[in-house]
């Protein structure tokens, strides 16, 4: 399985601006560790979502207690302790990016605010016959027992608000919180996400894989930068612009995106099929919760990077583009409005 690809089907979709983070649990010494300082668990797993960051390390390694206990390197002396990897066998842990390991995880944690987790958990109950997303949290053994040790044993998806030592200690901000999945929910998740073309053509590259005089040539058009697209305003609408990457790595078109807002999921759902028999081509849409994407696929006929050397003639490419998105947006709008009315 190529982990690389799964972990940025993922992002693109959710829209994710840090990396699903890979755990794996080693009962052996098998594997060197890193070098690193000691830290807290949580604090490793977030450099590594945001920073690429990856660590392979022992109980030696790590400064929290409740830590040592989630992860299964020690057995609690007094009582019992809720959620921990049980027996106590652990040896090592390896955490890393999704984009970069090449060894099957045990569990894939994702860090997120409420609105993308909310996006995750309804794709989740879709995914579970409709069934709410059970979770478990209190605040305590947060990153390490909630969405380490509980995805590890109980073979379930969990959520945690974080806690106090996470936020204080670890970088965490108010707005964060994580989600543990076992490996094989993380795949049927990120799979479920593949829409056919739209999918695709709504797949942005991080601005850092964009040429900079590429990013000046669509900014010079009204265009800000996002995390992984492009946004302008543009008359009444907020426009998309994304970069999808071909295979070999190429940018060699662009996609214009509008997402329109319904009053629900069925209205939206209506409006997506009347929008196959409403909009021209090449314009692709899809419904999602209660919106319909409508995208505008722009071939540039050369890399990116060439095109928008040409000034005048890629801009007007790319305008043309709009006043065309904005047209299409307008009709179904305007359409779908009367036969709702």
């Amino acid at each position: 399985m190529k982990y690389a690809e799964l972990s940025m089907k993922f992002r693109k979709f959710f829209e994710l601006p840090s990396s699903p983070v890979a755990i794996r649990i080693i009962n052996d010494t098998s594997e060197q560790k890193t070098s690193i300082k000691p830290m807290r668990y949580c604090e490793m797993v977030r450099r590594s979502a945001y920073y690429g960051e990856s660590f392979v390390f022992s109980v030696e390694e790590l400064t929290c207690t409740s830590a040592e206990l989630a992860l299964g390197f020690t057995e609690p002396s007094y009582g019992e302790v809720y959620p921990r990897i049980k027996p106590a066998n652990t040896k090592l842990v390896s955490i890393s990016s999704l984009e970069k390991t090449e060894k099957k995880p045990d569990v894939v944690i994702i860090v997120g605010n409420p609105r993308k987790i909310m996006r995750i958990s309804t794709i989740l109950a879709q995914l579970h016959e409709k069934q709410p997303v059970e979770v478990k949290f209190k605040g305590e053994f947060a990153v390490c027992g909630e969405c380490t040790a509980i995805p590890y044993l109980e073979k379930k998806v969990n959520l945690s608000l974080l806690c106090n030592g996470a936020r204080m200690f670890s970088g965490y901000r108010d707005d964060e919180v994580v989600m543990g999945f076992p490996l094989d929910d993380f795949v049927r998740v990120a799979e479920s996400t593949e829409e056919k073309e739209i999918t695709s053509a709504l797949c942005g590259c991080m601005m850092d894989d964009i040429p900079a005089g590429a990013v000046t040539a669509i900014e010079k058009i009204g265009f800000g930068k996002g995390t992984d697209q492009f946004f302008g305003r543009f008359g009444t609408e907020i426009v998309r612009l994304y970069t999808p990457k071909e295979k070999d790595g190429k940018i060699t078109s662009l996609t214009l995106h509008i997402p329109i807002k319904f009053k629900d999921g069925e209205t939206a759902s209506k409006a997506n099929e009347k929008a196959g028999e409403i909009l021209e081509k090449p314009m692709l849409h899809r419904a999602r919760d209660n919106w319909v994407d409508i995208a505008l696929p722009l071939d540039l006929g050369e890399t990116l990077n060439r095109a928008s050397m040409r000034g005048e003639k890629f801009e007007a490419l790319v305008r043309s583009g709009i006043d065309t998105i904005l047209s299409e947006a307008e009709k179904l709008k305007r359409k779908t409005a009367v036969e709702n009315a």
